[in-house]
């Protein structure tokens, strides 16, 4: 089974490779900076805003342990917080469409909920999450706002409702930390949506206009999986095995970046700039163990030696598609197989949590196949 999910990616891979090359090197850079830290115990302090945890989760796909998920994410970065869902409809990409282009095809929905099929789309979805979130600040008071992938998109524009709203929380009290931003422009690059659409336009099938961004009094963190084609596309498209890449890396990390730890994390790829109010715009971008075109191949049981080398034939072609690896000093490290995360290790304790089942992909995939097959709507 595990075979069959990973062999088409497999036959590409090894169709670009061709042969095996020399092998990729570990990054060997410094992990995650500690700043001074006035306490003298040595640890660096935390980041965020201490107080709440005001936690938004993506599209609510079938499947998926949702509510795990929210609690979990950016449970390493923001230890000690006081975790609060916020809730909203978290619509899937597909909203209306379906059942604009087949009318009736939406009652699916009805043995299936969270099949989405007829399901609100994303732009009411973040109509609707941002006074919740608004409303969720003002009632439990300080701390940090943290959205993955669409929670981020609500992140966003409650971001810019707040920005010169006299009511808004001081800006020692509040903070934000987007996983996966959907329309995030970062220190090495950005999303596909802000590279396809320019602002003010409606994205076709997510009703969801395109924001323009004014600079936030709060802190913010932005934290990218390297080569997640929702927030790292290359700015380079031509180049097709970047785009290749990054397509599969949506699978790969773009939901488990969430899932990641300090540890993982080289000091070249934080980088933090302060904007026009004074408020601290972090990137943060964690390198998976291998590219993500090569990640298929760990789980079919290939040696790390020889995934390394398949690092190393493609890395260059890969990296191409981006102008950030046009100087090497200032290139992020974006595959590191010592410090690296493993997508399905980060995720399998949220999974097995919520549906038990093993760590690997496939053992995941199916555990919530099982649970959903299980938990079906009563008549």
């Amino acid at each position: 089974m595990r075979r069959a999910v990973a062999a088409v990616t497999v036959l590409v891979t090894v169709g670009a490779v061709g042969v095996f090359g020399a092998g990729s090197a570990a990054a060997d850079d410094p992990r995650f900076p500690a700043p001074p830290d006035p306490s003298g115990t040595g640890a660096p302090p935390p980041l965020g805003t201490p107080g709440r945890a005001y936690a938004l989760g993506g599209a609510h796909v079938l499947g998926i342990p949702y509510d795990e998920y929210i609690m979990r994410t950016g449970a390493d970065w923001f230890p000690g917080l006081k975790r609060q869902i916020v809730d909203y409809p978290a619509g899937q990409v597909q909203g209306h469409t379906l059942e604009r282009l087949f009318p009736g095809i939406g009652r699916l929905d009805d043995n299936f909920p969270g099949l989405g099929v007829d399901g609100p789309s994303i732009g009411e979805s973040v109509d609707e999450g941002t006074p919740n979130v608004i409303n969720a600040i003002h009632a439990g008071g300080q701390g940090t706002a943290i959205g993955l992938s669409e929670g981020a998109m609500v992140l966003n524009d409650v971001q810019n409702k707040l920005a010169y709203d006299p009511a808004a929380p001081p800006p020692d009290q509040l903070s934000f930390a987007m996983y996966g931003d959907p329309v995030g422009k970062h220190a090495f690059g950005e999303s596909f949506l802000t590279q396809m659409f320019p602002v003010g336009s409606v994205v076709p099938s997510l009703d969801y206009r395109i924001p323009a961004r004014v600079d936030s009094q709060y802190d913010t963190y932005q934290f990218v999986s390297a080569y997640d084609s929702i927030a790292d596309w290359p700015d380079r498209p031509d180049n097709w095995m970047s785009v290749a890449n990054a397509i599969v890396g949506l699978a790969t990390g773009h939901t488990a970046v969430a899932f990641t730890n300090p540890s993982m994390v080289p000091a070249k790829n934080i980088v933090t700039t302060v904007n026009s109010r004074g408020a601290k715009n972090t990137t943060i971008m964690i390198p998976e163990q291998h590219l993500p075109l090569v990640l298929p191949f760990k789980y079919l049981g290939v040696p790390t030696e020889t995934l390394n080398k398949l690092d190393a034939v493609l890395q260059p072609d890969v990296d191409a598609g981006y102008s950030r690896n046009d100087d090497p000093a200032t290139a992020p490290v974006t595959v590191d197989p010592v410090h690296g995360y493993d997508p399905a290790e980060v995720t399998a304790p949220a999974t097995k949590a919520a549906f038990g089942g093993g760590s690997d992909p496939v053992s995941q995939l199916l555990a919530g196949l099982q649970y959903v097959t299980s938990h079906q709507p009563k008549p």
